[in-house]
Formats: C-alpha cells, structure tokens, sequence
C-alpha cells in the first residue's frame, strides 16, 4: 500500500488538527507517530481510521502549515527508502523488539531538553490516576478527559468515572451517567466499573433522598446484571442491591408478572438459590428458550458446566446468542476443538462474537496465523469478551505492535485484571516499556516490571522473557536514578544470571558495579550486600569464589585505609566482611589481618591518631527467648544465618521454611510451621515471592501473632544484621 496522508483541520480540539494516513500496516504508522514526536509534536497515539482511503488517524497539536511541512518531509523520506517495514518482517522478535526499545531511547533523548512541552496530563489512565490525584491535580486531570470524552474517547470516559469514584465526587458522576448513559453502556463492563456507577448514585440518594435515583440503580444493575453474570463479577453488584435502600422484592410478589419480569428479578437473587425458580419456570414454560438460557447461566455461575452443555445441545433452534454461549462455555473449559467443530470454518458466515470465539480457540491450539484473522474481525466488529481479548493482547504484543496491544491490555487490566497470565504481565510490562499505553513515565513503566517481579516469584525462572523482564526493570531503575529500585533489581538480576549460569554476562555486570562503588554510586555496604548474595553459587562456578574474595579483600582493604584517615574504626559491616572472606579464601583473610597491623603500626610512628580496638561495640545480645522463623532466601543462607545466630547470639529456637523452589509449600503447612513463632523475617527477592505472600495473607488474617518483618538483603551478614537490629 502506497503510503499517504491528509490534513483536516476540523478534527480534534480548538489547538488540533487531524491527520489521516494510508499506511501499509501498523508498524509505519508507530514509525510516524514518533518522527511527529521527535519533531516535538503533541501527538496522540495512533488510532484505527474509519475513513475508507486512511488506515490510522492522529490528533497533532500543531497549525495545517507545520503539519504539513513536516509530513512532506517525511514522505518524501519514507518514498526514498521504503525497505524499514521488510526489515522489519524479517527482523527476529527480539531484534524487533531491541529495535524499538532503542529508537524510543533515542526519542527520548533528543526531546529530553523539551520535556515540559509535552502535556502534563497526557495519556491519563486508570494506572497512573492515583498519582494524579495525590499530586492534587484534580481538576487538570479532569479538565483534559472532559475535552476527549467530547471526541468521543471511551478510555477517556471510563477514566473520568474511575477518577470521580475514587474523589468521592458521587453528584459529578450521576451527572456524567445522565449525560453520557449510552455511552457507558457501550464500555466493557466489569464489575468495578458498575460498583462506582451503582454506589455513586445510592451515596447521592443518602443526601438529596430523590426517588429517581434508586431507579436509576435498578435500571444500571438490570442493563449489567446478564453480562457480569457471565464474567462472574455480579457477587459486588448484588451485595449492592441487598444492602442499598432500594426495595427488594420478595419472589413471592412476582408470580403474576410477565417471564421477562420474572427473569430480571431473578439475576438479583444468587445463582444458586435462583435454579429452583428457574426449573419451576422451565417446567411452565418448557420451549422457552430464554428460561433455558437463564437456567444454563446459573449453572455455569455454580460450576456445574455439564448441566449448562446439556441444555445448550438440547436446544433445537440454533440462534446467534446460544451458540455464543456454547462457544464461551467450551472455550473456557478449555475444550477448543469442540468449540473448532461448533463453528462454521468460514470467517464470512461468522458474526464478530463467533468469529472472535473460533479465533481464540485456534490460538489455544498453537493456530496462530489462522487465529489473527478472526481475532480482529472480532476487535474490528467491537466485540470485548475477556475470552477473546485475551489472545489478541498476546498476539498483537508478540508480533511487535505495542500501541494495539495497549489498547486491548487497557481493557483486560480494568475488567479482568485477574485472569490476566504470568505470560501476560510479563507482555504489559514491554508494552508499557515500548509507549503501548501512551507516554507515561518511566516510574510508570517499571511499575508493570515490579508487578510481574512480585507476582512471579520463583516461577519467573519459567518464562522466555525473564532475562529481557529482569535486564528491561534494572535499566528503568537505572535510567529513574532510584539506588533503592536499582540495589533491589540488580540483586535479582545478578541471581538470575548465577543461575541461568551466564558467567560472562554477570562478570560485566560485577565490573559495572564495582565502577559504582569506586565512583561511590552506591554505598561500600551496598556493594558487600549485593556480592554476598551470590556466594550460594560458589560450589556452582570455581571463578566465582576468588572473584568474590578479591573483591571483599578489596573493600576491607579501601575501609581499613578510610578507617585511618577519618581516625576511626572501620565501619560495623567490617567484621563481616572479614568473617565472610575467611569462609572463602582463608590465605586472604590473613593476609588482610597482616596488612591492617602494619597500616596502623605505620600510622603510630608518623603520629596519626588510631582509633583502638575497644571502641568496637560488642554485642550482648541473647536471642535465647526468641523464637525464629527464617522464611525463603537461598538454602545455604539460611543454614549460615541460623549457625551464627544458634553459635554467637544464643538463639535456641529457630524453624526454617524453605521456599518453593526448595520444596511444596502451601497456606496450610506454612501456618504449622510458623503459628508459634515470635518472629518472623522473609528474605525478600523474586525467588520466593509466593512464599512471602502466604505470609503476608496470614498475617493479613490475624493467623499470626508475631512480627513479620521483610528483609531487603540476601547475603549471610546482611540477614544476621537485619535481625539483630529488629530484635534491639
């Protein structure tokens, strides 16, 4: 396709003018998109055109004449050399994907001395709303998503629902509902997003008492009620209803009303105390295809899916609705060639719904190519099920198309943020990375990084992407100048590399820290920290265990010499340092003990002031009454923690729990071990993320009477250190 463009200056706002492209596929539009922003532009991202000669549509910040000027530029360069996108397509993903990640850079970079000039509340979403709001910009943010609900922007409209929500601004929302009803009906529903509309309304009935508003909360839960029977988030909704002051009608006093009366009031009711109602109506009015359907949803809602397949197989008249149903159900009982053979092969004789059912089911079944067509018909039609979101995220998120990919993940992260994958974690969090939700901040980014290192836990070794996950979080950390996120994504970056055994990648990685140090980036202490958590590695790599000890030698030596010139002591981490270069290199550690008597002996004789040994506090402190649980963490940490405590500070009891890479764990036996411990101290890390939060969950409960405190070191010293201080 031959690539072209046209200019309306009636589109957008009063400062905007649209910009129509013909582009031969999404990859040139996202290379457009960015040369507008390089070229300073505010532009919104790209968005699919409904114009039949354009394929993507912007809004541009600009005059016709800037505009203009540039995008003949970049035509003419585009015409001039047109072999990007076939690189492209040859391209490996991960090429692809290192492409993109260096041309944003670039960007970046280059708009870096204009930043203020790009729009304070650009690209508002549900996930960085909150800090909006503790940033006290309110009515900013509010202004804006105003302005783009009147272009029609439905993330807009539902992020302004979110932010009235969460200011509590309950008479701004109804109004908003008033005026904008078709348009949130229209949303992808969720129960969230129908909780804020329902409890917006009954909070504005407790202060003006108008009677039209508890109707208006009938009319909300009866329009929702179906469809978040189908996702099962309906529970909220009707807890709504049954607490709220809107009347409940007893079953009894609907016995006179018509079948699709009956039905309504019976989505109020639980799944499982409505069936026998609906066997009764079933009974009354057997060929009643709707009672048939209700009573197949309230199975399904109970997990009784054999029931629900038997009535949708029973059912002679094969309509639209109950063939998407059958093909949900099959679909989420993961029974995908049941749900190939059901539908007709053709995607022309498919509505958007089916079309979207087959397609996810094809993608389930490693039918990838042939699924991508089916998928976007589906997306195309406006179709928003869960079921066939989700394959389409992680399609468009592997083929490299990030900014759609955002658009689908957006909807997944409000509606169905729990059934979202590992897998699919680790795809928001690249495509937050790769500006697939817009131009938020770095902090933004590595907070998807955070939640797929947190969520993952030790399971994070399974994944393809946990170099690109571990390596893409550390740089953001870097790039934000956080030492705290750096120190704590560095450590799992480093035990990753350990145990995936890439030696050479983690001897670069000990240098660049090692630079860090020397330039006092980070802290002696903090370099030891990082270090002495990889001495579990030791019997792995032979290397590792001298790399290590001249490494410690070397701090010992640079604090014994510091130590002089400051005529104190050398710091508290001091003695571990030598205790841990002894258990690594004994020949060193007398050596260094040789080394700080002749530098202090030296210092006598030209009069420089030393500071005597017995200004080293000695700890007297006896941990005989405590009783330890030392949770997660890497076993020969624990087994060195629990000897130093056992041989030099008295502890007696102490029980160990191992983490999920070691052994089975689960709420129950993790409970049995530690209910009777007083204190209870989880190394943290993403190799045990899952065993920390069990604990946390237990806690939470009120299991626990001890103190659970989380430790951000792994090394030995480091552990006994933590411990000891939250003990003093």
């Amino acid at each position: 396709m031959t690539f072209g463009y046209q200019i309306e200056a009636k589109l957008g706002n009063a400062d905007q003018v649209g910009l129509r492209l013909r582009c031969n596929g999404q990859t040139q539009a996202v290379e457009i998109y960015r040369e507008l922003r390089q070229a300073e532009f505010k532009v919104t991202n790209p968005r699919s055109s409904y114009h039949d000669d354009y394929t993507h549509f912007f809004y541009v910040t600009s005059t016709v004449n800037s505009l203009d000027s540039v995008m003949q530029k970049i035509e003419a360069r585009i015409k001039a050399s047109n072999n990007a996108s076939v690189v492209t397509k040859e391209a490996t993903l991960k090429d692809f994907k290192s492409w993109q990640i260096q041309f944003r850079k670039a960007i970046k970079k280059l708009n870096n001395d204009d930043v203020n000039l790009t729009s304070s509340v650009q690209e508002i979403n549900q996930n960085n709303l909150e800090q909006k709001i503790t940033a006290g910009r309110i009515t900013e943010v509010e202004d804006h998503l105003l302005r783009q609900i009147d272009i029609n922007d439905s993330n807009a409209l539902r992020t302004l629902i979110a932010l009235y929500a969460k200011t509590e601004q309950h008479e701004q929302l109804v109004e908003l509902c008033k005026a904008k009803y078709k348009n949130i009906l229209a949303l992808p529903v969720s129960g969230r997003l129908v909780e804020q509309l329902l409890t917006a309304h009954l909070q504005y009935y407790q202060q003006t008492k108008e009677q039209d508003l508890l109707a208006s909360v009938q009319a909300l839960a009866q329009e929702f009620l179906p469809e978040l029977e189908r996702l099962r988030q309906a529970n909220g909704v009707r807890k709504l209803l049954h607490l709220s002051l809107v009347p409940q009608e007893p079953l009894s006093t609907i016995e006179g009303a018509t079948l699709n009366e009956q039905l309504t009031h019976l989505l109020e009711i639980e799944p499982g105390e409505r069936i026998s109602q609906l066997e009764k109506l079933q009974g009354k009015y057997p060929k009643a295809i709707n009672v048939l359907l209700a009573l197949a949803d309230a199975y399904v809602t109970i997990d009784n899916t054999d029931s629900a397949l038997q009535i949708y197989q029973a059912i002679t008249e094969k309509t639209e609705e109950l063939q998407q149903r059958h093909a949900e159900l099959l679909l989420n009982t993961q029974r995908f060639q049941e749900v190939i053979e059901l539908l007709p092969k053709v995607i022309s004789e498919l509505s958007p719904a089916l079309a979207g059912l087959r397609g996810a089911a094809l993608y389930n079944l490693g039918q990838k190519t042939q699924a991508s067509e089916f998928l976007e018909k589906a997306w195309q039609g406006g179709e928003r099920r869960v079921q066939i979101l989700l394959p389409l995220a992680k399609l468009w998120a592997t083929v490299g198309d990030p900014i759609k990919a955002g658009e689908v993940y957006q909807i997944l992260l409000e509606t169905a943020d729990e059934k979202l994958t590992l897998s699919d974690r680790a795809l928001i969090a690249r495509v937050a990375n790769l500006d697939g939700f817009g131009d938020i901040s770095d902090e933004d980014k590595v907070s998807y990084y955070e939640l797929c290192v947190n969520l993952a836990g030790v399971r994070l070794r399974d994944l393809s992407e946990a170099e690109e996950i571990l390596k893409d979080r550390l740089d953001l950390w870097k790039q934000i100048q956080n030492t705290s996120g750096m120190l704590n994504a560095y450590a799992d970056w480093l035990d990753w590399l350990a145990n995936a055994e890439k030696w050479e990648d983690l001897n670069k990685e000990l240098g660049i820290l090692r630079k860090f140090a020397i330039e006092q980036k980070i802290s002696s202490l903090q370099y030891f920290e990082l270090l002495e958590g990889l001495e579990a590695y030791i019997n792995v790599q032979p290397t590792l265990r001298q790399s290590l000890a001249n490494d410690y030698f070397g701090l010992a030596i640079a604090e014994i010499d510091n130590a002089l010139r400051q005529e104190e002591v050398e710091a508290p981490f001091f003695e571990d340092l030598k205790r841990a270069l002894l258990c690594l290199n004994s020949d060193s550690a007398n050596e260094l003990v040789e080394y700080r008597q002749q530098r202090r002996a030296e210092a006598t004789k030209l009069n420089v002031q030393v500071a005597s040994d017995e200004n080293i506090v000695s700890t007297t402190q006896n941990l005989a009454s405590i009783n330890l649980a030392l949770v997660g963490g890497h076993q020969a940490t624990r087994r060195e923690v629990i000897r130093e405590l056992c041989e030099n500070y008295g502890l007696k009891n102490c029980v160990e729990v191992a983490p999920s890479s070691e052994a089975y764990i689960s709420r129950s036996n993790v409970q049995a071990q530690i209910s009777n411990c007083n204190l209870i101290a989880i190394i943290t890390g993403y190799m045990g993320h899952d065993l920390s939060q069990i604990v946390s969950d237990l806690k939470k409960d009120g299991t626990l009477t001890g103190d659970v405190f989380f430790l951000a070191c792994r090394g030995k010293s480091g552990v006994v250190r933590a411990i000891l201080n939250k003990v003093q």
